[in-house]
């Protein structure tokens, strides 16, 4: 006898074989889902990473150019306050240039005594200077009328010519009296501006004081000085010491500079130096 097909076995076979198919295919998908969604997480992550390095990298930049400003500013900072902290120095006033005649006008007051040898021996070097450019040099001295004969408190000691009659006299001078500065140098420059006139040369009047007691006012003094103007004459002054200096002097005068210690014949000698142009 023949064997006959079950027909309901063959049905049941066919539908496990199916079910562990369709259990594959879900285990396949399942492993490349997983697979996919980790390189995604990690695509988002490096993503992340890189936006994360970014940002720090930025934030590092703009960190670093704002200590870069900073350390700008603070350096300006730094060259302002160091400018600002800077003393400031007065420019020096310049001094005369050097003139073919030159009159010494000496205070020989009593207060310069105590620096009579510092002083009188800066004014030698500065004779022989002139000397040693061929200038005439003249000089006079002053204080107060000393005698009841003296009418003015000057005196015309040694008219324009060689330095060494100049040099020589000085040593030779005594001091008293008080400064009686404006009326003397008034005179000097009226002899100044004679010379001048007579020789067709300049002529430096050098006035060597320590201060002014007063013998004429403030305005008879500056319209004396107006007047006495002159191209060819300027007025150079010395101030020995710390005292008061004349302020209408001091406003008119060609050259005007001070001696803090006149006892120092080296300084002596450097502002006799500017204001007789040597």
């Amino acid at each position: 006898m023949g064997r006959h097909a079950n027909g309901k076995n063959t049905y049941s076979l066919a539908g496990w074989v199916i079910a562990v198919i369709v259990a594959i295919i879900a285990v396949i998908a399942l492993v490349l889902w997983l697979m996919l969604g980790n390189n995604d997480d990690g695509d988002d992550s490096t993503a992340a990473q890189e936006d994360t390095q970014v940002t720090s990298e930025e934030q590092t930049a703009e960190e670093t150019t704002e200590e870069s400003s900073a350390e700008e500013e603070s350096a300006e900072e730094t060259t302002s306050e160091e400018e600002s902290s800077e003393p400031s120095t007065p420019a020096a006033p310049a001094g005369l240039e050097f003139a073919p005649n030159t009159l010494f006008l000496l205070d020989t007051s009593d207060a310069l005594a105590p620096n009579f040898d510092a002083v009188t021996g800066a004014m030698v070097d500065a004779a022989n200077e002139l000397g040693g450019q061929d200038g005439a040099v003249a000089l006079w001295n002053y204080s107060s009328p000393l005698s009841e004969t003296a009418t003015v408190g000057y005196r015309q000691n040694v008219s324009f010519g060689p330095a060494n009659n100049v040099t020589e006299a000085l040593p030779r001078f005594g001091t008293g009296g008080v400064p009686q500065t404006r009326s003397a140098v008034t005179a000097a420059l009226g002899n100044a501006i004679d010379q001048a006139n007579d020789t067709g040369d300049k002529v430096n009047v050098v006035l060597v004081t320590t201060g002014t007691a007063q013998d004429m006012d403030d305005n008879a003094f500056r319209a004396q000085l107006g007047e006495l103007n002159n191209d060819n004459v300027s007025l150079a002054v010395v101030h020995l010491g710390d005292g008061d200096t004349d302020a209408v002097l001091e406003d008119s005068a060609d050259y005007f500079g001070t001696v803090s210690n006149p006892g120092d014949q080296a300084a002596v000698a450097q502002e006799l130096n500017e204001a007789a142009g040597i």
